[in-house]
């Protein structure tokens, strides 16, 4: 914004008002003007190019508000984002430590198995030591460096009793393993430490998304006060008045914005051009798109009845693949009962980025906990959730449904928000840092183009 023109024009309205002022105290009671000498043309025109300048001001400055009016709202949406990048990468950071883990378990024990098999060979060269036998080439074996050392040695052992033999073959195999399983525990742990230095640098992004945000909002405060001050000053009104006035303008944008997002969210889907297979399990309700079969018509020019045709049974069209696929549904009325009543238990528990509990939650944490509760397994995050769950219309929605928010209506990877219906218009959600777990009203603005039903 270019404060210098908007604040000169400000003056220039103030200058105008002055005019003005003036040119109505010379105006008698019986509105018959009084003409002043000292009043020149070029005096006039100064005046009115004063209020057509302060004019602009006020133009200008109106739509600055407008626009800083929004300001906010992408800040917010900048760090639900970058919360939801941080979540992904939690999810990530989990995945890999259960594969290190796991790999790590498994060298463990073909470790094991490998001292096992060695312990045995050395048992069977004892037993030969014992008995007057010769076992040289075993203990060549064990002595050797290397799995291809052990190979090449190997071959002397053609002469050793069968018992040897598998002995052999079994340790060959046991090292092989746990060389095979060593290299595996090594990358799965390479990639856990991946995974934890990209979770700590989408945290870092996350909490520096806020700072960023908290900055702007009081920057956009600042900037909306001084602007309203010069409003007021170009409207001869107070800040108080034009404080109001604005902030009626900002409610009454917010409700148009909100009725238009509810009329095109509520209104009977269209069929998708490509519909999935349909889900499956315990979702009873689809998007209303039901078909109707074609009307045949007889042609005129023929005058032997028309074949007897069958009607094809009404069929439901499958969930949309718009935005995340048609995804499934196995949740129940009662889990979702139980999955309300869980959610419900934790209001006023802090936002916490990446929360899964027990002592704070993000959005898709308080949702996955809830329908956990509900016998239902959720993915980890909104946009994993939202492509899981069976899409449904919103004229649809019942308590336990889960609803979500994006940048694009019409793709899953936009999607940085999620919150439970309860019924009644209400949902229930642990919306943003800085907030808790609460019940809301239902709201539609930047909702994506389908609920969904776990």
């Amino acid at each position: 914004m270019d404060v210098v023109r908007t604040t000169g024009r400000a003056r220039a309205g103030r200058a105008a008002a002055a005019v003005i002022t003036t040119a109505v105290l010379l105006v008698p009671a019986g509105g018959v003007a009084l003409a002043d000498p000292d009043v020149t043309d070029q005096d006039v025109r100064d005046a009115q190019r004063a209020v057509t300048s302060a004019a602009g001001a006020v133009a200008d400055i109106e739509v600055r508000l407008a626009e800083l009016s929004t300001r906010a709202d992408d800040a917010e949406v900048a760090v639900a984002q970058a919360g939801e990048t941080y979540a992904q990468a939690q999810a990530d950071l989990a995945t890999a430590q259960q594969e290190a883990q796991r790999a790590s378990e498994q060298y463990d024990q073909a470790t094991e198995q490998f001292a096992d098999a060695r312990a045995t060979l050395v048992a069977i060269a004892r037993e030969a030591a014992r008995s007057g036998g010769s076992m040289d080439t075993v203990q060549a074996l064990l002595s050797a460096e290397g799995f291809q050392d052990v190979v090449s040695r190997s071959e002397a052992l053609t002469h050793v009793s069968d018992k040897a033999d598998q002995a052999v073959q079994t340790y060959l195999a046991a090292e092989q393993v746990a060389t095979t399983l060593k290299a595996t525990s090594e990358r799965a742990q390479a990639a856990q430490e991946q995974a934890a230095a990209e979770a700590q640098s989408a945290l870092d992004a996350a909490e520096q998304a806020q700072s960023d945000a908290d900055a702007a909002v009081a920057a956009t405060q600042t900037e909306r006060q001084s602007l309203i001050v010069q409003l007021a000053a170009a409207r001869n009104t107070s800040a108080e008045v034009e404080q109001a006035r604005q902030d009626q303008v900002d409610a009454e944008r917010r409700q148009r914005a909100e009725a238009a997002a509810q009329a095109e969210r509520t209104q009977t889907p269209s069929t998708p051009s490509a519909p999935s297979t349909p889900s499956t399990g315990g979702g009873t309700t689809a998007p209303p798109t039901t078909t109707t079969p074609p009307t045949t018509t007889t042609p005129p020019t023929t005058t032997t009845p028309p074949p007897t045709t069958t009607t094809p049974p009404t069929t439901t069209t499958p969930p949309p693949t718009t935005g995340g696929g048609g995804g499934s549904s196995s949740g129940s009325t009662t889990g979702a009962e139980a999955a309300i009543a869980w959610a419900k238990d934790r209001i006023g528990l802090p936002y916490v980025w990446g929360g899964t509990g027990p002592n704070g939650y993000d959005c898709s944490g308080l949702t996955q906990g809830a329908w956990r509760a509900g016998g239902v397994t959720l993915n980890r995050t909104s946009r994993d959730q939202y492509r899981q769950v069976k899409k449904i219309a919103y004229s649809e929605l019942r308590p336990g449904d889960l609803v979500f928010w994006g940048s694009n209506p019409n793709d899953a990877s936009t999607v940085y928000h999620v919150a439970m219906y309860i019924g009644g218009g209400q949902i229930i959600e642990a919306p943003s840092p800085g907030n808790t777990v609460k019940i809301s009203s239902m709201r539609y603005t930047n909702s994506m183009a389908y609920a969904g039903r776990p």
